[in-house]
């Protein structure tokens, strides 16, 4: 049974997926794991406490890299193993990185390398270069959207014009045919260009009181307008939170919208709040007595341009999604066709 630190230490430096030696000052070998066994076939007992040069049969210490970082303390990155142990290197598949290791006082101490599967190294490369072609491609996206809108302004202006001075026709048929589509790309516009920046926030301390009840205001008129009942329960003293209040309340009002577009005349919405201390979190749930939805729009909801509606963009909840993870929370929905649906949004407090 492993028990103490230094047991569970040993478990896992033994189980460690790379290849690990470690040389003290005098060039002895002080670690060496069972991962590096298997490559070499070197048996750690046999090894640990004798010198390194017997490993490479006291060949030139100039050659081997690990002798150097020891000397010199400089590092060697992706190095065939053969430079670092020339007895029963492992194949060309591992490749080799030497790291000095140092006192509080910056000296050398000792030195140590570490063979890993080259695909691994590959992969790492791959995975920085996908990325920054992403935020490349993604850079560009956006500056060319940015100039996609000013000609688009300068469409519906030109539309405006016409039917003003147009009279009622066919012809202003398809100029409120043409306005009506230009809106859908203007918002679509605005959506993508909300998505470029959900990453940059500006946090401050904040009450999930007030941004409720801002929300709760700014669709009241609308609420009453469709004969919509709004019902919001807020604790007397809930734990402040640290956020962009702006992109919460933006958050807030895309669920909202999204439950009135679901519920009858008549209907309700819920907003109840609540914080747990202990766990650390604050909670907000959106309730409605709408129509639901089944398991098909449930799985999707969250894809880019997922849309149930003629008018919509597809993107609000995968916006209000990167959002709230940008805030180190969550957002969870449950629905049911006929039954309505509970959107819970969980935040870290301050």
């Amino acid at each position: 049974m492993v028990e103490s630190p230094v047991d569970w230490l040993q478990l896992v430096f033994n189980h460690l997926p790379l290849g690990i030696i470690v040389i003290d000052r005098r060039g002895h070998v002080r670690l060496f794991n069972n991962r590096l066994s298997m490559l070499t076939g070197y048996q750690e007992e046999r090894v640990l406490g004798k010198p390194f040069s017997d490993l490479i049969n006291n060949l030139d210490s100039d050659y081997n890299k690990l002798l150097q970082t020891l000397a010199t303390g400089k590092e060697y990155q992706n190095l065939k193993p053969e430079s670092v142990i020339l007895l029963n290197a492992p194949s060309s598949d591992f490749r080799a990185n030497t790291y000095a290791i140092k006192d509080k006082g910056g000296a050398t101490v000792g030195a140590m390398a570490l063979l890993e599967p080259a695909g691994r190294q590959q992969e790492l490369e791959n995975a920085v270069i996908k990325a920054e072609k992403l935020a490349i491609l993604g850079q560009l996206a956006t500056e060319m959207i940015h100039e996609l809108r000013n000609p688009l302004t300068a469409i519906s202006g030109f539309v405006q014009l016409l039917q003003q001075k147009i009279g009622r026709n066919s012809e202003l048929e398809y100029l409120d045919i043409i306005s009506d589509e230009l809106k859908h790309l203007n918002r679509l516009i605005s959506d993508f260009l909300l998505q470029a920046k959900p990453g940059y926030c500006s946090r401050t301390q904040c009450s999930i009181n007030k941004l409720l009840t801002d929300v709760a205001a700014l669709v009241e008129c609308e609420a009453s307008l469709r004969n919509l009942k709004i019902n919001l329960e807020t604790p007397e003293d809930p734990p402040p939170i640290k956020a962009d209040s702006g992109q919460l309340r933006q958050v807030f009002l895309n669920i909202i919208r999204n439950a009135f577009d679901a519920l009858p005349d008549e209907g309700q919405l819920f907003l109840q709040c609540s914080g747990d201390k202990q766990l650390g979190i604050v909670r907000v749930v959106i309730r409605d007595t709408g129509k639901g939805m089944d398991g098909q729009i449930m799985a999707n909801m969250f894809k880019p341009f997922f849309t149930t509606k003629e008018s919509g963009t597809g993107l609000g909840m995968f916006i209000s999604k990167k959002i709230i993870d940008n805030h180190g929370g969550s957002i969870d929905i449950q629905s049911e066709p006929a039954r309505g649906t509970t959107v819970t949004v969980t935040l870290p407090v301050a």
